[in-house]
This record gives structure tokens, C-alpha cells and sequence, in this order.
């Protein structure tokens, strides 16, 4: 099978059913692991029971799905080592990874009342040990397999409609699987962080890291730092200094970008990922397939449910 979908006999652009149908898929599995006990589900073992049901709901369907792909998929996704130049850019990736959300969270709390206690603190992840098998199961595998999925076929599926738009869509998606309305925000921007982090460096190696690392963050560090955050004396320094930070690692991350895209360029590679303007697929192409419609239906059902 080819690797892209063919016209569509009218001549219109072809349209992109596979990767909403592959979210769909996984939206639907995730929805209802929700309704198992996931801590007997090999041997009493919580942590393997969470590894399990991870590579049922992301890996399996992502390698059905790159099956039927064919060869050369692997190429479109990324799958290869990044070069050790990338090395500053991946490290101000994590650091502008973790200051962003911290940011995007104590903005969406002025906001919204009541948006510390249901969101921040207390999750899954936080009520878990911190030992190694707490950060596998609930920090570095699901790093690996949403990744795969988000920032490797999604937007190798949406490249044809340039690379801010398959941007925005790996991010749509992967802010709707977490199906928490208030903290919509705060996946989005994660994603478009991610999204970067993999067509700067060309290599899905890089977000799978800077994925990983967030996570292990967050699963040892940030129920700490929230209650620091927020004794009376401290909201206004933690504010001032997470917003501070937060454009100084996102300047230098995007600085660094510029130097890779640059080097690329002296290498005589193609620095661009715009397609060719006969190849590029209009977008209301894109958002208007049934799939798509799917997708944003089981997302609304799912938080008003």
C-alpha cells in the first residue's frame, strides 16, 4: 500500500480519515479502560497491569495502523537517531516544557475557581510510589507510546498540510485524549512544544525524551512544588519567576531551533517542511471528515458525561 492516500475520484484533494480514525480507536479503548480494574489485571501487579493496557490502547492499533502504511513509513515518522548537535535544543525542550505548563496552570488558576483542587494535585500518577516501577508505567512508557502516536503519525498523516498545521492537529488530538476540559490548555501547549521539538530535531527520539522527562518531573516534583507555590508569601515570587523563566527557556528553545534549521541549510539539506504548493492539502479538507467530526464527539461526550 502506499503511503499516502490517493485522490479522490472528483479530483479533490484526498481527505484524512486515517489518523482521526486511528484517535477514534484509541479514544474509544482508553474510554473504556476506564471501566477496569486495571491494579488485578496481571497478577495484582498495578504497575505491569498499566504497561499492559498501554500497549493495548497505543501500541497495538499505531502498529496495525503503520502496517498498513507499507514500507517507508518509518522514514516519515521520524524513526531515526537525531544528530548530537540537538543536544542544547532537547535540554531547552525539557526546561521550557516544564516552565510552560507551570505557567499555562497558575494562569488557568486565576481564572477558574476551584481549578487547583480538581486538576493540580492528587492524580493518578501523584498517589503512586516514586520508585522505578512508578516511573515506567506511568512516566516513560506512556511517554513512548503517545509519542509514536501524536508526534509520530499524526504529523507524518498531516505533513501535506504543512507543518504548523500538522502542528495544530497533533496537538488537538493529544490535548483531547486526556479528556480533562480544564487542563485542555495545558496538554495543547504541550503538544505544540513536542510537535516542534520533533521537526526541529527531524527525529522522534527527541520528543519521546523531552515527553519522558516532563512526566518523570512531574511524578517526583510537582505535588512539592505546588504546595510550596502556594503558602501566602510565595504565589507572587513562584508567579513572577515561572513567567520569567518561562519566556526565557521558550526564547532560547526557539533560538536554538534557528541554529539547527541554519546548520541544515549548510549541509545542503532541505530546511523547510512545506510541501510542494501542487501537493499541499487544503485544510477544510482535513477538519471535515466524518472521522474528525468522531473524534471532537466522543471528546464532548466524554467531559459532559
Amino acid at each position: 500500500m502506499k503511503t499516502r492516500e490517493k485522490e479522490a475520484p472528483d479530483g479533490k484533494p484526498r481527505s484524512h480519515n486515517a489518523a482521526p480514525s486511528l484517535c477514534a480507536v484509541i479514544f474509544l479503548l482508553l474510554l473504556g479502560s476506564g471501566t477496569l480494574d486495571s491494579s488485578s489485571l496481571v497478577g495484582g501487579d498495578p504497575y505491569l497491569s498499566v504497561i499492559v493496557l498501554e500497549l493495548l490502547i497505543f501500541a497495538l492499533p499505531a502498529l496495525f495502523f503503520c502496517r498498513l502504511r507499507g514500507r517507508g513509513y518509518a522514514k516519515r515518522m521520524r524513526l531515526r537517531p537525531f544528530e548530537p548537535g540537538a543536544l542544547p535544543f532537547i535540554l531547552l525542550s525539557c526546561i521550557a516544557l516544564i516552565f510552560t505548563t507551570c505557567t499555562v496552570k497558575l494562569g488557568l488558576i486565576t481564572l477558574y475557581d476551584g481549578f487547583l483542587d480538581s486538576t493540580v494535585g492528587g492524580t493518578a500518577a501523584g498517589q503512586t510510589s516514586s520508585g522505578l516501577p512508578a516511573i515506567l508505567a506511568f512516566a516513560v512508557f506512556p511517554a513512548v507510546t503517545e509519542e509514536v502516536v501524536f508526534r509520530g503519525i499524526m504529523l507524518a498523516e498531516y505533513d501535506d498540510c504543512g507543518a504548523p498545521a500538522a502542528v495544530i492537529f497533533s496537538s488537538l488530538f493529544f490535548a483531547m485524549l486526556h479528556f480533562d476540559l480544564p487542563l485542555f490548555p495545558v496538554y495543547f501547549v504541550s503538544g505544540v512544544i513536542l510537535a516542534v521539538t520533533a521537526y526541529a530535531c527531524r527525529s522522534l527520539l527527541a520528543p519521546l525524551i523531552v515527553h519522558a522527562v516532563n512526566n518523570v518531573f512531574g511524578l517526583l516534583f510537582e505535588d512539592y512544588i505546588w504546595s510550596r507555590i502556594f503558602q501566602p508569601r510565595n504565589t507572587v515570587v513562584f508567579t513572577f519567576l515561572a513567567v520569567s523563566l518561562t519566556l526565557i527557556s521558550l526564547s532560547l528553545m526557539f533560538g536554538e531551533a534557528a541554529r539547527l534549521y541554519r546548520g541544515y541549510g549548510s549541509y545542503g539539506e532541505d530546511s523547510s517542511y512545506a510541501p510542494a504548493r501542487g501537493d499541499r492539502t487544503p485544510l477544510v479538507y482535513a477538519v471535515t471528515t466524518v472521522p474528525f467530526a468522531v473524534c471532537f464527539l466522543i471528546y464532548i461526550l466524554a467531559v459532559l458525561l
